[in-house]
């Protein structure tokens, strides 16, 4: 080889192995840990520079139309000088110029003309936002129903009179705090708790790209550099929601498409769900006692009760992240109620499902030769909205007949009189598909368990054990066991602690609050303060809390473990500082913690937000009342009652606290009264309220209200001792004695009652002796 040509492969190689070092050093040299939590949000224009195609498909979605400023363009409703009359109250619409404007019932009552300051939403209704001088926004009550062009109340079968909590101007209505989140980016409370206003501000006003993406700063600093790769240790700069596994994807979009409350604040996409909110269980009454939409969910909850979703199904699947619209569906073409099968047939193989050989269905114009019409009935909310269940489960037509729980197949087959019934639904699916096969369908435990039917303990012991149910169900049996009070429901949540699902975990301490005494709940829940996931944490520092453990029973590691998982649950609470509850639920801590003046002033603090926040009025009296001081706690309690009739535990409460002064016993009973009647299914206000009157005189009513307290609990003794007594008192001793015997047979280890038995057996015979 010539010198020139090893000159030239020296070069070369020199060459290479500088590429190669600069190279390396390139995807070496990355941007700090903290650098995606830094990230600001940069707008949407800034992604349409290199996202054109998908700014374009974006542009009028439902995402971009989630809030608007109210304009000509913008606004869909007939602002024309429109009445519109909601039961007493007539409202008017009308513009002046590009403004818009509603002349409606004000917070007291009175009529008053308002400014609309933005729209929201777009179909099938819009509603309309005033915003007021302390930076609160109202949703009105009324909305535009854009399909048939009309005016139209949310409530519209019942009156909403300006006190009602459901007013317009009442905080349930409340813009800040109930909506914005959703339905704008990067929305920034800006609550200001000195003088109770708002300051909201956003990066953009709707649903916009890092609403979903998260902020862009750092994807674009990266996209803008010369390296020649991305970053290796934060990659683009956003989360990756493309890959493998599905939650991520998922849990971005749960946020806004769940019913659920704050665990910690500052959610970003892609980042855990559970570690930033937790969503609501079957144990209510949101949905039906099979997983069914009873109340709107919002699909997050209901999808994961899915067989989907435990097969790695997600959102894009089935919706266009740009269009926010069916797949399928063209950009821009109207919506139509039934579209085809295509959908679904990305996965289900349509000559096997797309044929009246499964669907039974031979017209193909009908519904039900729908997959979602089956699979995904609607339920409509907010008179015209209709959303789908997104649990996307098989028609049960003989859970209907059992458990009066609707389903999708008599959801169309309704005519009676052609014997379209349930129990003909049922039959008919027996006659196409079979017999049903394996276990009972969960409902029967859910609906037995709420209801705390004596059946329902081992069906939701059953339903704990089963590995075939979701998180969510599983969950839900555990929080419905725990009303048994039973060593099954002690071994249920012990055994849910260790469940891989964290939505199962935070239930089970939360059940285990209930069921175990301070120092074993502490031994079985000391791990789980440093459980990876922030909501099972939080949730066990607010057990452990709660227990009131002094301090001396923690380790130095579980104690610090413990303080910092507390902290975390406060934050939560200062993350919603705007309501009440929120300092209701730090006051709870403070004074089971032992910090009662503290505890007052949380209390103080939530009443000066919101006068009316009850819960806070009554916890507050119950603090006055422990302290001795009498005279407070009976303020609240009428102040309580004054602001809610029906509000039956303060008129107990209210009872009980006067009934200590002898010489105020009268007016006691009248409270205890009124509270039985309000509380009619509970057997220790008719017990108090028997007692009282037995201590008047009121012998007849006295029995009577015992009578019914024992009716309401035959298994507890109290009414019945007490029904011994009234008649002993008044010498009929066959029925006192009797009353005794059955306390007696009831509790035979009860030396208590064996000693009352015999005295009364003595004076009953005494009384039967001549003298």
């Amino acid at each position: 080889m010539s010198a020139a040509r090893r000159f030239l492969v020296g070069a070369l190689l020199a060459v290479s192995a500088a590429a190669a070092i600069w190279a390396a050093a390139d995807w070496w040299l990355a941007w700090p840990e903290t650098a995606a939590d830094d990230a600001r949000y940069v707008g949407r224009q800034t992604c349409a520079e290199c996202h054109a195609k998908e700014a374009g498909l974006f542009h009028r979605s439902d995402h971009d139309l989630a809030m608007q400023p109210a304009t000509p363009e913008t606004v869909l409703g007939d602002f024309s000088d429109r009445d519109f009359t909601h039961f007493d109250v007539k409202s008017r619409f009308f513009r002046r110029g590009n403004e818009f404007f509603v002349t409606t019932d004000n917070r007291e009552g009175r009529l008053e003309t308002f400014l609309v300051k933005y729209v929201f939403g777009v179909r099938p209704l819009q509603q309309y936002l005033i915003e007021f001088p302390d930076g609160r926004v109202q949703c009105l009550g009324i909305a535009w129903d854009t399909e048939n062009q009309r005016w139209f109340h949310l409530y519209p079968d019942e009156p909403i009179p300006h006190n009602d909590p459901l007013h317009w101007t009442r905080p349930l209505q409340n813009w800040n705090y109930m909506c914005a989140e959703c339905h704008s980016t990067n929305l920034q409370k800006g609550f200001n708790l000195a003088d109770n206003t708002y300051r909201t501000t956003w990066s953009e006003i709707d649903v916009s790209c890092e609403a979903c993406h998260g902020p862009g700063s750092l994807h674009v600093e990266l996209a803008r550099s010369n390296s020649l790769f991305w970053d290796r240790r934060h990659g683009y700069g956003l989360p990756r929601l493309k890959g493998p596994d599905s939650h991520p994807e998922i849990e971005t979009c749960a946020p806004c498409h769940s019913r659920r409350r704050i665990v910690h604040p500052g959610h970003r996409p892609g980042k855990p769900y559970l570690d930033y909110y937790l969503h609501e269980i079957i144990d209510g009454e949101l949905y039906y006692a099979d997983g069914q939409i009873l109340e709107e969910d919002y699909e997050y909850g209901s999808f994961t009760q899915s067989l989907m979703y435990h097969k790695g199904v997600r959102c894009t699947n089935c919706h266009d992240p740009h269009t926010a619209r069916i797949k399928f569906e063209e950009p821009g073409s109207p919506r139509v109620k039934y579209t085809d099968n295509k959908l679904c047939g990305q996965c289900h193989l349509p000559t096997k499902y797309d044929t009246p050989t499964h669907h039974y269905h031979p017209d193909g114009s009908k519904p039900g030769t729908k997959c979602v019409e089956c699979h995904m009935p609607e339920t409509t909310y907010m008179v015209v909205d209709p959303r789908r269940d997104h649990s996307i489960r098989i028609p049960r037509p003989d859970l209907t007949v059992s458990l009066d729980i609707p389903n999708a197949c008599n959801g169309c087959h309704k005519d009676a009189a052609k014997g379209e019934t349930s129990q003909w639904a049922q039959a008919k699916c027996e006659e196409w598909y079979g017999p049903r096969k394996g276990p009972p369908h969960f409902a029967h435990a859910i609906a037995a368990g709420r209801r705390l039917k004596p059946e329902g303990h081992d069906l939701l012991v059953e339903v704990v054990r089963r590995k075939d149910t979701s998180a969510i169900v599983r969950s839900s049996a555990i929080s419905l066991l725990r009303r048994y009070q039973s060593g099954d429901a002690e071994a249920a949540a012990i055994q849910g602690l260790e469940d891989p699902e964290a939505l199962v975990r935070v239930t089970s301490v939360r059940s285990l609050q209930d069921l175990l005494p301070a120092p074993e709940l502490l031994r079985r829940l000391a791990p789980l303060l440093r459980d990876p996931i922030r909501s099972v944490r939080v949730e066990t520092a607010r057990a452990l809390a709660l227990s009131q453990t002094p301090p001396r029973g923690y380790s130095r590691e579980d104690r610090e473990a413990f303080e910092a998982a507390l902290a975390e649950y406060m934050a939560a609470q200062n993350a919603v500082n705007d309501q009440p509850a929120a300092y209701l639920n730090m006051a709870v801590i403070y004074a089971a913690q032992g910090q009662v003046d503290r505890a007052e002033s949380e209390y103080h603090t939530a009443l000066r937000i919101d006068p009316e926040f009850i819960p806070a009025r009554i916890n507050l009296a119950m603090l006055y009342d422990g302290r001795g001081e009498k005279a407070k706690a009976e303020q609240q309690f009428r102040k309580i009652v004054e602001l809610d009739p029906k509000q039956g535990e303060a008129y107990y409460s209210l009872g009980l606290l006067l009934a200590e002064d002898e010489k105020r016993l009268e007016e006691a009973a009248g409270f205890l009264s009124a509270a039985a009647k309000l509380l009619s299914d509970n057997p220790r206000v008719h017990y108090n309220h028997g007692l009282a009157l037995q201590k008047l005189g009121r012998v007849e009513a006295a029995e009577k209200s015992l009578q019914k307290s024992h009716e309401l609990a035959p298994s507890t003794p109290d009414a019945l001792h007490a029904l011994a007594i009234l008649y002993a008192q008044q010498g009929q001793w066959p029925r006192a004695v009797a009353a005794a015997e059955r306390l007696v047979g009831q509790y035979p280890r009860e030396p208590a009652f064996k000693m009352l038995l015999d005295t009364l057996r003595e004076q009953s015979a005494q009384a039967k002796t001549p003298r």
